[in-house]
This record gives structure tokens, C-alpha cells and sequence, in this order.
């Protein structure tokens, strides 16, 4: 069975997630994969990974770790200086060596080989009764006998339901919807009809989006702010601390993204509270203010972009987002190197690479929000719009330049 398992291709190049890893760690890591172990494994980042390699040296990658655990449950490869004995992982020291490498790879491609051999014995369908007991079987009317095999059938399908069918209909379910609150859900149809191009624009920095971004310059420096307005639900932000704090889960946040700034009036106010005093947020995918002004950026674009925003115009990456740590994109790590070695439109990104145009235009909204994305003119140049609304935001980013350089420092980028 696993030897009929590791012919399959998929588990000769296994597909691994990066996680937890720095700019320069994982610009390091991913030229060790591109030289000495290139066709070892293959990076995706569009939730179909079936190993995860993570860095826990970092102070707060506890705390990522035990976020990983509850979206992932198959092997993991940890990297760090010091042996870490965690479940279902495989240590490797760094600096990385080929050969250990190699061998923890190879021992995580058969914890998912194993894996998979079992679930298909779950799967497989029970044995057929002999001969003989079917000959001693007594004669029974019709109606008991739809009654029998009724219950039968119950009996050998209830059992396999939550390990096979419902839960694999439940995950891709799961994947689909978060494509969709990630990204909205955009035809790729809408991009290319030149009559529907309107429904490609809209308020992709206003909103919340824009009350956070805010809120972190007015706490550049020290403090706290408070968002008051928001349904009696509380929301505390803290630049200078790295801070988020708010009794509103996932799902509320993102219904606000969806809704104008007029429909729900927030006063941001300084509180004199400091972080331990207010505590940590109730959702605990909440607790990170890089991760959650991320997901707000890709919630409000839901796979639009501002208005006056060239469509064609090259898109050149600056700096990269520490994708390891933020809500995936789909594609986002081959939209980012794309745009880091050959600055590239967004209608042109999205048939370069063949992936959804939604996914390209969110990703990009993402990276403005922290204003990592340039679009260029002829020669290069940074392109000035047309628009007075983008060169009020242009003017307005030169100023706070300095700021924000600062705030992307604190926020790992």
C-alpha cells in the first residue's frame, strides 16, 4: 500500500507551506530549495499543502505554532537552533543541511503516506457475506425486507460519514468560502469585458481599512486608541505596541468591511489604557495588528481596487510582506516574485501566471495597505494618476513615509 502510495507524484515532490520565517530567512530558505535541494518539494500557498515547514525561533512563533495545529493537523518540518520535540514534526537545525533536510522530508512524506493508507482502509467498503450464509438466510415478505435493508444501510453509512464524504465536502467547502471572504468572488469574466470594467473599482482604502491605518499613525509613537461607534463592540489598537485588541469575531470584522464608513460613524479616541490592562482579543485569530489590518485590506477589496488605479500600468513590489505570518492569498508568493524580478500590470500578472484575476487585484490592495506596491510609468518611473483622489493619497504617503517606514519595521515587514 505505502509503496503504491509514494509512485503517485504527488508524494515524490510533496507540496509544503512556509510559515514563520523573516524576509531574509525566507529569502534564504527559498534559494536553498531553488539550488542544492531544488525537486525536493514543491511551495504552494493555495491550501492544498501537505507538509508544513515552519521557523520557530522567533519570540511570538509559539504562539503561530499552536495557530498552525488548529488549521493543520499532517507533518510538519520545524527549523531551529535548538531540538524542539513537538507532534508529528520532524526537527532539522539550522543553518539547514541538505542531508538532514532530506531525510526529514522523507520522513514526513511517509507520515502522509500513512496517512493516506489508513484513510483509504477507513474507506473501503465491508466484506460481502459468504455464500453459505446467504443460503441459510430465511425467506422474508417484501416490506420487512425494505425495512432490513434500510436499516442496513444506516447502519454501514452513519459510521463513515464524518471520516469520509462529510468531511471532505466539508473542507473543500471550508477552502472555497475562505477563496471567497478573502478575495470576494469576481469572475474572471468581469476583468476581461470591457462593459463590466465599473465593477472592478471601488472604496478599496476607506472604510475601517482606513480608520485602522489611522488609528496606527496616531499611535505611532506610544498609546492607545479606541474605535467607539462600533455597536457597543470594542476595538483598541496600538502601533507603537504591535497591539489589537476587540470582543467582535472574524466574521463581524468582515461584515464591516463590506459596509461604508457613513453606515456605522467611528470616533477614534486615545484611552488611557495600556495593553495588559485591556488584554488580549476574544478571537484569537485576532491577536496579531499586521495579520488583522491584512485581512481588513483583503476584505475590503474582496478582489476590486481603488478607483483611478491603472490596470495596465507595471506593479513593482518594494518590499516584501512577510507572507509566512498573514492570511494566505492564493498564488500571493508567485504574484510577489513576479512583481519583486519583472514589474508587471495586474490584467497581465493574472495571464502571466494563469491564476484568477480576483487573487491578483486583492493581493495588491493588501500590499498598498502598507504601502509596499508602486505602480510605474514609462521608463520605470513612478506613475502620477490622474486621478485627484490618488494624488491627494500619493502626496499624503510622501508625507508619512518616514512614519510608516517605522510601523512596518514594528510590524515585521
Amino acid at each position: 500500500m505505502l509503496e503504491k502510495l509514494f509512485g503517485r507524484k504527488e508524494l515524490r515532490t510533496p507540496r509544503v507551506r512556509l510559515m514563520g520565517m523573516s524576509e531574509r530567512g525566507l529569502n534564504l530558505f527559498t534559494m536553498f530549495l531553488s539550488g542544492p535541494a531544488k525537486g525536493l518539494c514543491e511551495v504552494v500557498d493555495d491550501g492544498s499543502h501537505e507538509i508544513v515547514i515552519v521557523d520557530v525561533d522567533a519570540p511570538d512563533n509559539a504562539r503561530l505554532w499552536m495557530d498552525m495545529r488548529r488549521e493543520f493537523h499532517g507533518p510538519a518540518i520545524v527549523l531551529s537552533v535548538g531540538k524542539r520535540d513537538l507532534s508529528n514534526a520532524f526537527w532539522v537545525s539550522k543553518p539547514v543541511q541538505f542531508e538532514q533536510f532530506k531525510l526529514a522530508l522523507e520522513q514526513a512524506k511517509l507520515a502522509v503516506a500513512e496517512s493516506a493508507a489508513k484513510l483509504t482502509v477507513e474507506k473501503e467498503p465491508p466484506l460481502k457475506p459468504k455464500a453459505p450464509e446467504l443460503a441459510q438466510a430465511r425467506e422474508v415478505s417484501p416490506v420487512a425486507a425494505a425495512k432490513s435493508s434500510a436499516v442496513s444501510v444506516r447502519q454501514t453509512a452513519e459510521p463513515e460519514t464524518p471520516l469520509t464524504a462529510a468531511a471532505a465536502s466539508g473542507m473543500n467547502e471550508s477552502m472555497e468560502e475562505r477563496s471567497q471572504n478573502c478575495c470576494g468572488d469576481l469572475a474572471d469574466e468581469a476583468y476581461l469585458d470591457p462593459s463590466q470594467r465599473d465593477r472592478l473599482f471601488g472604496d478599496c482604502s476607506g472604510g475601517l481599512l482606513g480608520l485602522m491605518r489611522e488609528a496606527m499613525r496616531m499611535t505611532a509613537d506610544g498609546g492607545v486608541v479606541s474605535f467607539e461607534g462600533l455597536s457597543a463592540r470594542e476595538l483598541y489598537v496600538s502601533a507603537a505596541e504591535d497591539f489589537v485588541s476587540t470582543t467582535m469575531p472574524e466574521a463581524f470584522i468582515r461584515s464591516l468591511c463590506v459596509r461604508s464608513e457613513s453606515s456605522y460613524p467611528v470616533k477614534l479616541v486615545q484611552v488611557d489604557k495600556t495593553p495588559a490592562q485591556i488584554g488580549a482579543s476574544e478571537d484569537q485569530r485576532l491577536r496579531r495588528l499586521d495579520n488583522m489590518l491584512w485581512k481588513v485590506a483583503l476584505w475590503t477589496s474582496r478582489g476590486r481596487v481603488d478607483a483611478g488605479v491603472s490596470l495596465d500600468a507595471p506593479v513593482r513590489l518594494r518590499a516584501w510582506p512577510n507572507i509566512p505570518r498573514l492570511m494566505t492569498v492564493p498564488h500571493g508568493l508567485r504574484i510577489a516574485a513576479l512583481w519583486v524580478g519583472q514589474p508587471t500590470g495586474l490584467l497581465e500578472t493574472a495571464r502571466k501566471l494563469a491564476v484568477p484575476h480576483r487573487f491578483v487585484f486583492s493581493f495588491y490592495c493588501a500590499c498598498k495597505a502598507f504601502d509596499l506596491v508602486e505602480q510605474l510609468g514609462a521608463g520605470g518611473h513612478s506613475k502620477a494618476s490622474a486621478s485627484p483622489t490618488q494624488v491627494a493619497a500619493k502626496t499624503m504617503t510622501q508625507e508619512k513615509r518616514g512614519l510608516f517606514g517605522g510601523l512596518l519595521k514594528k510590524l515585521g515587514f
